[in-house]
């Protein structure tokens, strides 16, 4: 799997926030976790997907 180069990022970076935005806060943690299962069947590899789920947990802030 080749990397995604920086710019390209940037623009899923931007459709993300456009696409969390236009659903809506109540809706936020539900676009994302749909997302998450839509890149996980697309990626077709669970060891990958469970990897990239490690990988988002990483240095988050403690829950309050």
């Amino acid at each position: 799997m080749t990397a995604m180069a920086f710019e390209e990022l940037e623009q899923v970076y931007g459709a993300l926030a456009a696409a969390i935005d236009r659903a809506g806060p109540q809706n936020e943690a539900l676009i994302l976790a749909k997302l998450a299962l839509a890149l996980a069947h697309r990626l077709g590899d669970r060891a990958a997907a469970e990897a990239a789920i490690a990988e988002a947990l990483q240095d988050l802030p403690e829950p309050r």
